[in-house]
């Protein structure tokens, strides 16, 4: 069970709950325009497919599992991000990932750029690495706007099979060296203090 909470400016980082089902199926799950852009979700949606994500989110060992982070605004969920393990990527199966999504109505405000930066730094000092790597559709611009913001580079082109979409979809893959991170935003294990 994850039990890391992070505080930043305006949100909360903080591990799923079970009484989020119903509002992250509402802002998440059942919205395609957040789902369009996942590889995995299945559409139509499912709502087995949803209780399955906040079960195993619940119950993930932070010490052999990624970290999947609920994205709390003013007391409510509006998104999440994982910082996942090593493996993720097969590309670069030797690198941590991050991952994460936003409802469409926090999008826009500064909050994913924020809520990254807060799991990036916890992420960095707990995996104890040097890069992180992240994997983005060719043509979700808004998302690679947040990764650059990040000090994210593209590092190489991958294909990736989408289930809402029902086709192959080109990636960019992207690295953040942790220098060129914490020169933009400071450093992780100075940032982070208690919560490691």
């Amino acid at each position: 069970m994850l039990t890391t909470t992070l505080d930043t400016q305006r949100l909360q980082l903080r591990p799923f709950q079970s009484d989020d089902l119903a509002r992250f199926w509402e802002i998440g799950h059942s919205d395609y325009e957040i789902a369009r852009w996942l590889t995995g979700l299945t559409w139509p949606p499912i709502m087995m497919e949803a209780e399955a994500f906040i079960e195993k989110a619940i119950a993930v060992n932070p010490k052999t599992d990624s970290f999947p982070f609920a994205i709390e605004l003013d007391g409510q969920l509006v998104g999440g991000v994982e910082i996942e393990k090593p493996g993720d990527l097969k590309e670069f199966p030797e690198l941590p990932t991050i991952g994460y999504w936003l409802s469409q109505k926090a999008q826009g405000q500064g909050f994913m750029v924020e809520a990254c930066v807060a799991a990036l730094h916890w992420g960095f000092s707990r995996e104890a690495c040097d890069v992180f790597a992240a994997r983005v559709f060719a043509t979700n611009y808004s998302s690679q706007k947040v990764l650059k913001k990040l000090g994210f580079e593209p590092a190489g082109v991958c294909l990736r099979y989408s289930k809402p979409l029902q086709q192959d979809v080109e990636n960019i893959i992207m690295h953040l060296p942790r220098d060129r991170f914490e020169a933009l935003h400071g450093d992780a294990h100075v940032m982070m203090g208690a919560a490691l």
